[in-house]
């Protein structure tokens, strides 16, 4: 019998299965090369790098299918968090900055459908750098919404040449297949009904309720067609024979 501490323990190991093998090069090396269009953006700019653009890019490049890292998501989060944060640096004091333009970016996020965790990190460097909103709030919320924008576009181009995809398509567009005789508007209410809206989008719960369909029908028949079970020589009825 497995002791109740060592039960305990195996709860705090990873969670997550080991990446493909194509994965450890793929997602670095796209992440690296996002930022690197980032810093180009910042040498012909007047727009600083800034550290949330990291977790962006982690997004971007390392689970392109997840809903927090979708154009909308990166673009729109990151903008009305900073936007949430600038407002509250203008009138919050100092001391209680942070934990309010947290909560205001997230809300706004919320708000706007838009949740992407960078977008907590771009609220809490606004609110302990004033020297990133010292240019006035319009070049504070260009210098978040420009490098997400870039990172998006190279985003696109790198998955998509890496045999990912990126935007990944969502739910209104995704083909009507039904899954266990659920269709796609039921696949969505049931991500809504567990709340899991923010980690998996419908076109991925339907593939993989596919994907599983497809392994269930191969074990549970090991392989028979139905050519191997119909008959070979077939009755037949043409349309002028009589009934008797």
């Amino acid at each position: 019998m497995t002791h109740p501490f060592a039960r305990h323990l195996h709860h705090l190991g990873p969670a997550m299965p080991t990446p493909a093998r194509a994965e450890f090069l793929r997602a670095p090396l796209g992440a690296a090369l996002g930022i690197g269009v980032c810093a180009l953006l910042a040498l012909v700019l007047p727009v600083k790098l800034v550290a949330p653009l990291g977790a962006t890019a982690f997004l971007i490049f390392a689970v392109p299918n997840a809903p927090l890292a979708q154009p909308w998501s990166a673009i729109v989060g990151n903008t009305v968090a900073a936007a949430a944060a600038l407002a509250v640096v203008a009138v919050a004091p100092p001391a209680l900055a942070p934990m309010l333009a947290i909560g205001a970016a997230i809300l706004a996020m919320m708000l706007a459908r838009a949740l992407h965790p960078p977008g907590g990190a771009v609220a809490l460097l606004l609110a302990l750098d004033p020297s990133i909103s010292a240019s006035g709030p319009a070049a504070a919320l260009l210098a978040v919404s420009l490098p997400t924008a870039a990172l998006v576009l190279a985003g696109t181009l790198f998955n998509r040449a890496t045999g990912r995809v990126f935007p990944f398509r969502q739910p209104d567009t995704a083909p009507e297949q039904p899954r266990l005789g659920l269709s796609t508007g039921e696949l969505a209410a049931l991500i809504e009904r567990y709340n899991q809206g923010a980690n998996n989008g419908v076109a991925d719960l339907g593939r993989l309720l596919a994907a599983a369909e497809a392994e269930a029908a191969r074990y549970r028949f090991r392989g028979v067609t139905c050519g191997d079970v119909m008959t070979t020589h077939l009755i037949t009825a043409t349309p002028d024979m009589p009934l008797d």
